[in-house]
């Protein structure tokens, strides 16, 4: 069966008129893990050929599924050193999404919305 995208969490329209803050809110623990579920993990993932600076997106989406939230940040900082950047402005649409076997048939992981929110949960934890 397949699972629906989890959508991306924004701020409504009457709120985000008045300032230059973020539309979107970025996923929770709970809908990262439901979104990174989706993931179909492929034998050949296309979605690693489509990214620029070569992100092992498979381990690092198989990591948050699983909750291990750590290893996926650790994976993530091993190719990338911007990932809250990349994950905000990166054209995943064309690149890694738009490679992922899932947007085939539907929708693509939200990849970029996953490593936005394993660099932005690691950067919190750093200012604990």
């Amino acid at each position: 069966m397949r699972m629906p995208p989890v959508e991306i969490p924004e701020r409504p329209p009457e709120e985000r008129r008045r300032d230059f803050g973020e539309v979107a809110l970025g996923y929770d623990e709970a809908a990262a893990v439901a979104e990174a579920q989706r993931c179909l993990v492929c034998a050949h993932p296309t979605c690693v050929q489509g990214c620029p600076v070569g992100v092992r997106i498979d381990e690092f989406v198989a990591a948050v599924a699983a909750g291990e939230f750590d290893r996926a940040a650790a994976v993530v900082a091993e190719d990338n050193s911007l990932p809250a950047v990349c994950g905000r402005v990166c054209p995943q649409e064309v690149q890694c999404e738009g490679a992922c076997v899932m947007a085939r048939k539907g929708r693509a992981i939200h990849i970029g919305a996953l490593e936005r929110f394993v660099a932005d949960r690691w950067a919190r934890r750093q200012e604990a």
